[in-house]
């Protein structure tokens, strides 16, 4: 009997022995696979932080880029145009017209303007017979090409144009310009332009041709050469998205004989107001000063100074 109790108990701390082992090995075996899996995690996470190092992510903005710079690179401009007309005791038309298209690719930029006006005055329309005076008749265009050094500070630039005034007994004049531009403010807020000012020196060269069309035709053989300084002035204010202020003015001195020390001033004031996403309404204020227009032996004094106050509406594109 105490022989069988002695073995029992014997064989129970053996069981109990083994359980405890299985029991110790089963938690290592857990605690090795818990550690396994948390350096794993930390081997994979090592390896993303390389492989963004080696090739950043998102790439979606590298493939927009071309997209972008296409954008950038697509003629930008307006065509506006202005019309009075009045009937009845008097009769009187005046129509104006311009156009001006931009385009830049990296520091290149090429520029068009164009601009014209048209006018009839009839003060005695209910007169019989009585005929109607030319108040208007004026065209102008220019090229010019900028090439932009830097930061885009300054740049020089070429220019070619031609414009007439047959009130005003120009028939014609072509000039041609070199000099530089300084560009003192360039803030834009994507395709807003928030502020913009520009200095221009240049030397303009060219030849204008004269004849008196108003009010009776008339030859006046007089053709001079022209050289001449040039400083403008170009300034832009978009106050908010749908408003818009523009000022630019230039001054030319003449340096040669027989027109030394004639100057022209030219300026032009635009307010734009936006009506839609491409039209807006335009004022524009117009003042053309020449100290020593050209004048036709026996015809009426033509004035130094001509202003047009217009009011159309542009298109932008």
């Amino acid at each position: 009997m105490l022989l069988t109790l002695t073995l029992t108990a014997l064989l129970s701390q053996d069981a109990a022995a083994a359980t405890a082992t299985t029991e110790s090995t089963a938690e290592k075996a857990a605690n090795a696979a818990v550690k396994a899996a948390e350096a794993a995690q930390k081997a994979a996470e090592a390896v993303q932080r390389i492989a963004d190092v080696v090739a950043p992510q998102p790439a979606a903005p590298a493939a927009a880029a071309p997209a972008d710079d296409a954008k950038k690179e697509k003629w930008k401009g307006s065509v506006g145009l202005g019309l009075t007309f009045i009937t009845g005791n008097t009769q009187t038309l005046t129509m104006t017209g311009n156009v001006a298209a931009d385009r830049a690719w990296g520091p290149w930029a090429l520029g068009i303007r164009a601009s014209g006006a048209y006018g009839l005055a009839n003060p005695s329309a209910n007169v019989k017979d009585s005929t109607s005076a030319v108040t208007a008749e004026r065209g102008a265009g220019t090229i010019r090409g900028d090439r932009t050094f830097g930061s885009g500070f300054a740049g020089l630039f070429v220019l070619v144009g031609s414009e007439f005034d047959h009130v005003k007994n120009i028939e014609s004049r072509t000039i041609g310009e070199v000099g530089t531009g300084l560009t003192f403010f360039n803030k834009k807020d994507g395709d807003l332009e928030k502020l913009f000012l520009r200095l221009d020196l240049a030397l303009r060269g060219g030849y204008e041709s004269r004849y008196q069309y108003f009010p009776v035709a008339s030859i006046d053989p007089y053709m001079i050469a022209i050289l001449a300084p040039r400083a403008a002035v170009q300034f832009h204010w978009g106050f908010s998205k749908d408003v818009r202020f523009s000022e630019e003015i230039e001054f030319i001195p003449f340096v040669l004989a027989p027109n030394a020390g004639r100057l022209l001033i030219n300026n032009t004031t635009k307010l734009n107001a936006r009506l839609t996403e491409t039209l807006s309404l335009a004022t524009s204020l117009l003042i053309n000063y020449d100290s020593s227009p050209p004048q036709a032996a026996g015809a009426t004094p033509r004035l130094p100074t001509d202003i047009a106050l217009t009011v159309g509406v542009e298109a932008a594109f």
